[in-house]
Order: structure tokens, then sequence, then C-alpha cells
């Protein structure tokens, strides 16, 4: 492996395990409001701090993501000819996870979304009435 490719596996693994970071804190924020919802029984106060700071997130990572965007592109021309070492055995594994953290954040969101809805639903239902 030349010393470039070197390099750039340790940057792109920087900047992975930075996002990997930020995504475990959405995800986990997710859990939070989706814990406040049910336990004061659909007051959406409670989450609002939550909103705001997974807002937050959501802009670092893609501010991110746009600065390091050329080292993601390097590595898509550049992978195939790297030879498979403890570097990029190690960026794999932070991709897997990121890939995980994310699936599991969309879940998390899926739930807390079908569980607003669901009260929402039942609100304008009783207000009806």
């Amino acid at each position: 492996m030349q010393a470039n490719d070197k390099i750039l596996i340790q940057q792109l693994t920087v900047v992975l395990t930075g996002q990997l970071e930020h995504y475990r804190e959405m995800r986990d924020l997710v859990r939070k409001m989706l814990s406040r919802v049910i336990l004061s029984r659909g007051d959406l106060s409670g989450v609002i701090p939550c909103l705001e700071k997974k807002k937050k997130l959501l802009d670092t990572i893609e501010s991110e993501r746009q600065e390091s965007s050329d080292l993601f592109i390097q590595w898509q021309n550049r992978k195939a000819s790297i030879k498979e070492d403890a570097a990029v055995t190690v960026l794999n594994s932070i991709l897997d996870q990121t890939e995980a953290t994310i699936r599991e954040f969309l879940d998390e969101e899926e739930q807390l979304k079908r569980y607003i809805e669901k009260n929402i639903t039942k609100e304008c239902s009783s207000t009806a009435s």
C-alpha cells in the first residue's frame, strides 16, 4: 500500500468516526424524545430542545460530509487497488457500524412518528366528538 493510500484511510477513519458519533447521538436523542412523549402521554413540549439539537447534528454531519467529499471520491476511485490490511479492516468496520446506527436511528424515528401520528389522530377524534 502506498503512503498516500494510508493517509487517505487514516483521514477517512477520523471523519467517519466523528460521523458515527453524531449518528449515535441522534439515535439516542430520538430514543429520548420517544420516551418523553410516551411518559408525558403525548405532550410534545419536552421534545423541542431535542429537535433543535438533532437539527444541529444534521447540519454538522452535512457540513462535514461536504468538507470531506473529496476524500470519499478518492476512496471510491482507489479502493479496488488497495490491498486489505488492518487499517482498511478498521475503516470497513466503522462503515458497518455507521450503517447499523443509521438504520437504528431511522427505525427509532419511524416509531416516534407513528406514536405522534397515533396521538394526533386520537386527539382530533376526541375534539371532533
